[in-house]
């Protein structure tokens, strides 16, 4: 695999428990540490995760203030269903 060569400084606590994770999962610690950044890396931000919200609210023609107003309105139901179950 063609890619970025990164060299980073760890403090020797954390070396030494990625090696004992690397070679709990049967690999070394650099293919480990590849694994792991390439995971996350891969995971979406909150931007991207958020953006089809955005753009439902903003295409809904919702104010701020209404939503705010409905997200009040489920919260304070979702507390009385929940109280309702505990009695």
């Amino acid at each position: 695999m063609v890619g970025m060569t990164l060299h980073i400084l760890i403090g020797a606590e954390t070396e030494a428990r990625l090696r004992r994770l690397a070679e709990a999962a049967g690999t070394d610690v650099e293919s480990f540490v590849s694994r792991m950044v390439e995971q996350v890396a891969a995971k979406p931000g909150l931007d991207e995760l958020l953006e089809p919200l955005r753009k439902q609210f903003a295409a809904s023609g919702t104010s701020d203030e209404q939503l705010a107003e409905e997200i009040a309105a489920a919260r304070d139901a979702y507390r009385a269903d929940k109280h309702k179950k505990s009695a």
